[in-house]
């Protein structure tokens, strides 16, 4: 029984040395510093350029064994997230552990200089069945590139260029004011919000709901506000004069300004979360 045993233990450990050894042929190639080309949230592109601010990594981090590490643009501080793979499965399996102990699982493939990752939303037991993000399914798909070396000091070139990093579009609050001038569509759970900035700083909003009336499909379009608006600091100030809601009157609300453009904006609301509205006229 010993010598069985033993023979047993002896196979175990063979099996987890060559599981450990593929584990490291896959993540050694993962090993750099790679910047975020395109990312999809749940559904929703987001434009390149807004990438740098969407992301807390600044759409750039640092992947070493066993860690991916970036430094916030939002409190400076450095971070890392612990990760694992199961190179037994196809896609293979990544598995994130954050600093707060959050799990998220995914998948990822390496194509070249190119690496694809699909997250399901965290604490989600199990990863995304395949690399799409569709509306609703609150998963994340990001392609990244891997970063040019940065080329060395030398007396030919004593100020080496810094690596490629992608900016957001750096506009003045008079700027962003003239763009928002216009109709906005923003989609959510609840249908579709339509908000109109007019140019005397006047706004109001509407709510369109499809519903089926008489077997047929029709949007029903309910007043919700109008008020005044302002850009101020990077932040669209909303100042409620009236409302369906009547304990929205006289409130002041803040959204701020990651990204505009001439179709479309990202925002994060005053309850911190992110949107995306298009422009619909």
């Amino acid at each position: 029984m010993g010598r069985v045993l033993g023979i047993s233990l002896g196979i175990a450990c063979l099996l987890a040395a060559g599981l450990n050894a593929k584990a490291d042929e896959v993540v050694q190639p993962l090993n750099g510093q790679w910047v975020v080309v395109e990312l999809v949230e749940d559904g929703n592109v987001v434009p390149k350029e807004a990438i740098p601010e969407w992301l807390p990594s600044g759409g750039r981090m640092d992947i070493a064994d066993g860690a991916i590490i970036f430094t916030s643009h939002i409190d400076g501080k450095k971070h890392a997230t612990l990760y694992s793979i199961d190179s037994t499965r196809y896609p293979q399996i990544i598995t994130l552990t954050k600093q707060d102990m959050t799990v998220v699982k995914g998948i990822f493939k390496q194509e070249g200089q190119k690496l694809y990752v699909c997250l399901s939303a965290p604490n989600v037991p199990t990863p995304p069945p395949a690399f799409a993000s569709e509306p609703g399914s609150k998963q994340v798909l990001m392609v990244m590139q891997r970063a040019a070396a940065t080329p060395p000091v030398t007396a030919a070139n004593p100020n080496p260029a810094p690596p490629a990093h992608p900016a957001a579009l750096v506009v003045t609050d008079s700027e962003v004011a003239r763009m928002l001038i216009g109709t906005w569509q923003y989609d959510d759970s609840f249908g579709a919000l339509i908000i109109q900035f007019r140019g005397d700083g006047t706004y109001s909003t509407t709510r369109s709901v499809e519903q089926l009336r008489m077997f047929k499909e029709v949007f029903i379009e309910t007043p919700l506000s109008n008020g005044t608006w302002r850009v101020q600091k990077g932040q669209i100030v909303f100042n409620v004069l009236a409302a369906l809601y009547a304990d929205r009157v006289g409130q002041t609300f803040s959204f701020s300004v990651r990204s505009i453009s001439a179709t479309d904006f990202i925002f994060v609301d005053y309850l911190g979360r992110v949107g995306r509205a298009t422009r619909i006229k």
